[in-house]
């Protein structure tokens, strides 16, 4: 129910923005609607090639798929969804890896749309974007919507109605890679972050590398023996896709208007700059919003904005429109999945940012005395 509901929202606003874009723009939403279907370039760069390599891909992990299986019945499934992004490969191949079809869907729907795409999307990004002088609160951040993403997961799985024990058990290795990545984050950061901008460029390269697998099957004839995702299949969700941005801009807009004053209320009581207020709001299009953001932000409102574009980012954004496009029965549980996240993400990261405060000021007076 709820699914179809927020898709009819979003096909509404797709509507006001086309007829505001038709019009002049009078209300200003027409050119989010442009903005929204705009993305389809960018939708088919990311999205197509990786999407097309799938069959490929499915080949090179099925034999660590029976080692998973036969020595600690974990579902294979849980490697794709933690290492690719829901709409960057790891749905697909979730789906058709997995022993368990219900928990690998899940897996490559939530897991994907969470850990999957701070490993290969946010990873890599944040830290390409952001000065030296901000690598610190940076890494406070990504860790703490590290941490936060297995409570949402778990609150998730409980919406939907999933086998919790079988849940639980899946997850053990998300809960040890996700301690070993905020380990590495603190320990040895320029070592962890030289692997995941590494693998970050590894999976654009695979992207473009499908895209020239398509080019040479379309143009010159050559056929790759199923190994490579129909083209027709591929731009038809990059279209689907393109069209839901194309109302969730327009929502996202008035979302903000609409919550403009109040937000800037919470943010002089939470002591965060309107910067990081309009960033968090931008973070549920998209998180590069936060990141090109940075620099203008206070200490707090770094590691807040940090830690919810980890946890809470692209509610509204590309993975909404991905998720209703192949499994809208689950668009409830990624909500679920998102705000639950995103919200102990900024709650966890409000107490840190307090105890880091107050033992400077006891290290302060100490000093003092």
């Amino acid at each position: 129910m709820i699914s179809k509901f927020v898709i009819y929202i979003i096909g509404a606003f797709f509507l006001l923005g086309a007829v505001d874009y038709v019009l002049g723009n009078p209300l200003n939403l027409g050119n989010k609607f442009e903005e929204g279907i705009k993305t389809m370039g960018a939708l088919a760069l990311g999205i197509i090639g990786i999407y097309s390599l799938c069959p490929m891909l499915l080949k090179l992990i099925s034999p660590i798929s029976t080692v998973m299986w036969k020595f600690f019945r974990l579902d294979p499934s849980i490697i794709p969804s933690s290492f690719f992004a829901v709409d960057m490969g790891g749905y697909e191949l979730c789906k058709n890896i997995a022993i368990n079809s219900e928990l690998g869907t899940f897996l490559g729907v939530i897991v994907g749309a969470t850990l999957g795409a701070t490993i290969s999307f946010t990873l890599p990004l944040a830290f390409s974007m952001t000065g030296e002088q901000d690598k610190e609160p940076l890494a406070k951040g990504i860790m703490v919507g590290i941490v936060s993403i297995p409570v949402g997961i778990i609150a998730a799985g409980i919406w939907q109605g999933m086998d919790m024990n079988l849940l639980l058990w899946n997850m053990m290795p998300i809960v040890a890679f996700s301690i070993l990545l905020v380990i590495g984050l603190f320990k040895a950061q320029n070592l962890t972050m030289k692997i995941f901008k590494g693998f970050g460029k590894v999976i654009i390269m695979l992207s473009i590398l499908g895209l020239a697998l398509q080019e040479i099957q379309l143009i010159y004839g050559y056929n790759f023996g199923g190994l490579l995702t129909p083209f027709e299949e591929t731009m038809s969700l990059v279209g689907k896709i393109s069209i839901i941005l194309g109302g969730a801009y327009p929502m996202l807009e008035v979302i903000n208007r609409a919550l403009k004053m109040p937000m800037d209320r919470l943010g002089k009581k939470i002591e965060i700059s309107s910067n990081s207020i309009t960033a968090m709001i931008g973070n549920l299009a998209s998180n590069l919003l936060v990141f090109g953001n940075l620099s203008y932000m206070n200490e707090k409102g770094k590691i807040m904005c940090t830690a919810f574009a980890v946890s809470g980012a692209f509610i509204f954004g590309g993975q909404l429109a991905y998720v209703a496009s192949v499994e809208p029965n689950l668009l409830g549980a990624f909500f679920i999945a998102k705000v639950v996240s995103g919200i102990l993400s900024l709650i966890l990261s409000n107490y840190i940012y307090l105890q880091q405060k107050t033992s400077f000021y006891q290290a302060s007076e100490a000093l003092g005395e």
